[in-house]
């Protein structure tokens, strides 16, 4: 990861947990919010890790410059 984490508030469903941290990986956006569904569906767990990142990584104050370039 080269990129810090930090919520991508803009390109957010919810909270911008995972657009931040798909952005910090350079992994599509679709591909880490399908397997956060997972993770909540499967152990029950997500939620409450997600809801703990939301008040915890700090967003970004704007967008990336190269958000959609990364994610895509």
């Amino acid at each position: 990861m080269d990129r810090p984490f930090k919520r991508v508030k803009k390109a957010a469903w919810l909270g911008g947990v995972c657009a931040g941290l798909a952005y910090a990986m350079g992994a599509p956006t679709w591909l880490i919010r399908a397997l956060w569904l997972l993770l909540f569906l499967g152990a029950g767990i997500g939620g409450l890790i997600y809801f703990v990142l939301w008040i915890v990584v700090p967003p970004w104050p704007a967008e990336p410059v190269d958000y959609d370039a990364v994610t895509a």
